[in-house]
């Protein structure tokens, strides 16, 4: 299917590198600070950038709402090992507020996040193990929101950007849910009115059409989170976007053959000439 010129693709197979195992990698934690927080995470560099000296590419992933490093099914950990095989180093971090980062969860906004993700990309420019003129970005659900923010903030240090079931409106429901009860967040994870006011103040499609590189959009076709709409709407919004639909799949591409055809996608966009 095409849109506007640029191909679009419905998938639905299974691919390489579901089973990708740690031996093809080397995990170092890492620590950076970021309004005056701790941030927590992981860098992961492939076997064959230690063996050859050949400084690796990077993929920054941005976890979700409520999220982690890891991700529901342990996501974003699974992707990077994937990557790791392929000959791509990844760095996850937790967001301030969430996982092993400090901060309160009930302090967390949008606009804490980008700050972060910000942070982020500083620290991995000051990283001797990785080729720091190759950086990409890869956001799920609310990471994809903060990641449209950075990639429009910094387009010049991004080489690559990659959206997963990209949110635009978490704000939207938060808001929605504390004028209907009085409080809003999920679970046992309250939120504060900063958090809708914060994403009230910021216009994801202004700020990300300054980012002018590839893009990469994957998006579930029964997605109830984040509706595959969002995804066009973004897709519409970058000049150089190419949006593939995942046939059947769910937010969080919970079966292995969508888990499979996520990785894939995510992989061939990273080995990819720029």
């Amino acid at each position: 299917m095409e849109q506007g010129g640029v191909p679009q693709s419905k998938m639905n197979f299974a691919a390489p590198f579901l089973n990708a195992g740690k031996e093809c990698m080397m995990k170092k934690y890492v620590e950076t600070v970021s309004r005056g927080l701790t941030l927590r995470g992981f860098l992961e560099l492939p076997n064959t950038a230690l063996e050859d000296g050949k400084k690796p590419p990077v993929m920054l992933m941005f976890h979700g709402f409520t999220g982690c490093k890891s991700e529901k099914y342990f996501l974003l950990s699974r992707l990077s090992r994937g990557l790791a095989e392929a000959g791509v180093a990844s760095l996850r971090f937790d967001f301030g507020g969430t996982g092993e980062s400090d901060g309160d969860f009930a302090d967390v906004t949008p606009k804490t996040e980008i700050e972060d993700g910000l942070a982020i990309v500083d620290f991995v420019e000051s990283l001797d193990e990785i080729d720091t003129k190759r950086i990409s970005l890869l956001g799920f659900s609310l990471g994809g929101f903060v990641a449209a923010n950075v990639a429009g903030t910094i387009p010049e240090k991004l080489e690559r950007l990659i959206l997963i079931s990209p949110a635009t409106s978490t704000h939207k429901k938060m808001e929605k849910m504390y004028m209907e009860t009085g409080s809003c967040g999920r679970g046992s994870l309250v939120l504060g009115r900063k958090f809708f006011e914060d994403g009230n103040g910021i216009d994801v499609m202004e700020v990300s059409s300054r980012y002018e590189g590839p893009v990469t959009i994957i998006q579930g076709t029964i997605d109830t989170a984040v509706t595959p709409d969002t995804a066009l709407r973004y897709k519409n919004n970058f000049r150089n976007a190419q949006l593939h639909y995942i046939e059947g799949a769910v937010h969080s591409y919970d079966s292995p053959e969508h888990f499979c055809a996520v990785q894939a996608l995510v992989t061939e966009a990273m080995l990819q000439k720029v």
